[in-house]
């Protein structure tokens, strides 16, 4: 199942931007009209609670979607798109997802495997020679997927221009020393992970294609899923439902619902915790919504589609992929 949507602050109720002349009031309360889909007989609970979040508890738009055992059994879209505009969330709204991407990416990396395009015991250097720099040669595909490779931080700067150019960025990744030794500890590889793997099947594909190309032509084409990595230029704005970031402020506010060491780690310049969340600057996670980093691939947090889509592409996977031609 796939819950997405995005949160509004409480207790503001108006859009903010930086400019005043931009705040649009919105209703406290979301009209149940604006609130539609189905659900199957035995999943009326979760329509209850769906609702809930717009008339107690804040949400502004948010979709819901579950399969069960290969049906889809929940369908639900509610609140609006944009608090800016007031557009209500439409049946076809997309919406970006952050690290959810990481799931459709391990999905796309798992239809390589099944074709028999990697092995997972494999050294990554036997796909990406350059890949072997910097201590990194023995280092398996296992262990880069399971967040073991010890390369959660890219010391080289990152930027939009950067990321776009897929062997730009491919040797910026191939340089990097690993921040323990492969394998023996785990450390989350926030936005690392999807730039590794999609080098990964630039190299193993016998016609080179991006992982969001792959995802395209393998898994979305298929399965008729509106989910992009990289979103294409014909894409609307109409369609997407802009992220409400918080701010700097915001968060200082809000210190005390953090883990100390993450906060101490967090503001610490040498910590690897630090270099893992800096690279690229960000003001805010919700900066990962500009039009500069929507256009570019990044397989760890910068999908963009349908809640639909990415619970219909877990529905099959959780059936044996049959759909897909999947094989273990």
């Amino acid at each position: 199942s796939v819950v997405g949507g995005y949160p509004s602050p409480e207790p503001l109720r108006t859009s903010y931007t930086g400019r005043l002349e931009e705040r649009i009031p919105i209703p406290r309360k979301v009209d149940q009209a604006l609130i539609n889909g189905t659900v199957a007989p035995g999943f009326e609970e979760v329509e209850t609670e769906f609702k809930k979040n717009f008339l107690e508890r804040g949400e502004l738009g948010a979709a819901c979607a579950i399969y069960h055992r290969g049906e889809k059994v929940v369908d639900l879209w509610g609140g609006y798109r944009d608090r800016k505009t007031g557009d209500p969330w439409k049946n076809e709204t997309l919406v970006l997802v952050f690290s959810t991407t990481k799931g459709i990416s391990a999905l796309t990396v798992a239809v390589a495997h099944s074709q028999g395009l990697l092995d997972y015991d494999e050294k990554v250097a036997t796909y990406w020679p350059e890949f072997a720099q910097a201590g990194k040669e023995n280092v398996t595909v296992r262990e880069l997927l399971a967040h073991q490779a010890g390369l959660c931080a890219i010391d080289e700067p990152l930027s939009p221009e950067v990321l776009a150019d897929l062997d730009r960025l491919a040797a910026v990744l191939a340089r990097q020393s690993p921040a323990w030794r492969p394998g023996t500890k785990h450390g989350y590889h926030y936005l690392s992970l999807g730039s590794y793997e999609n080098e990964l099947i630039r190299r193993v594909d016998p016609q080179h294609r991006s992982l969001g190309r792959f995802f395209q032509e393998e898994i979305a084409a298929p399965l008729g899923l509106e989910f992009y990595i990289g979103l294409p230029p014909e894409v609307s704005d109409s369609k997407i439902a802009p992220i409400e970031a918080f701010s700097a402020l915001q968060m200082l506010l809000h210190v005390n619902t953090l883990p100390p060491g993450m906060l101490l780690g967090y503001i610490n310049p040498l910590s690897l915790t630090h270099r893992t969340l800096n690279n690229p600057k960000l003001g805010s996670p919700g900066d990962l919504d500009r039009p500069e980093y929507r256009a570019v691939e990044l397989p760890s947090a910068g999908g963009i589609g349908q809640v639909r889509a990415i619970a219909r592409a877990y529905g099959v996977f959780a059936v044996g992929g049959s759909e897909l031609n999947i094989r273990p």
